[in-house]
């Protein structure tokens, strides 16, 4: 078993670099691996589905009183909606209208998430609910300016999963 082994993890040999491109085809190669990246980069709704996803952890951890994940799900929430922006600042409205993205965040993250993360921090459910809902708001309005208001966010019903566990005084592993 050991020679086979040994067989099947043989060094291939290194392969053979080109000489380095110049010119035009520098150029070239730079345009190919920028439209690569472009073909391969996830939608903003992609992205998004996770905000969901902490968005409605969130609130369950917060339910069950687990402040140390609620703070990790804000945190989540928070990081998933910057990745949003990093993979595309603005947004086309059918119009034609650009959609600062951004901005529209940049006023949330100034505004909105402090008190949500203030609430999780303080473990104070009424604040927590109030602040979560205000969230929720806050999304929506985003939704609204780049010409999606079917895109309702609410106050989650289910988990997203059953995997985690909830409860703060559980024990490893159920």
């Amino acid at each position: 078993m050991t020679a086979t082994l040994a067989a099947g993890c043989q060094q291939k040999p290194a392969p053979v670099q080109a000489a380095p491109a110049t010119g035009d085809a520098k150029a070239s190669t730079l345009e190919a691996d920028v439209a690569h990246l472009k073909d391969i980069t996830p939608s903003q709704s992609h992205s998004m589905i996770d905000v969901g996803y902490h968005m409605s952890n969130l609130w369950f951890a917060a339910q069950h009183k687990n402040w140390d994940l609620a703070a990790f799900e804000v945190d989540e929430t928070r990081n998933r909606i910057r990745w949003t922006i990093r993979i595309n600042p603005t947004r086309k409205k059918p119009d034609g209208e650009i959609v600062d993205i951004k901005g529209i965040f940049d006023g949330i993250d100034a505004t909105v998430l402090p008190p949500l993360k203030d609430a999780v921090a303080k473990k104070d459910t009424k604040a927590f609910e109030a602040a979560y809902r205000t969230m929720l708001e806050a999304c929506y309005s985003c939704h609204k300016a780049s010409a999606k208001p079917y895109l309702r966010p609410m106050i989650p019903t289910t988990p997203p999963q059953t995997i985690i566990n909830y409860d703060p005084n559980a024990k490893w592993p159920l």
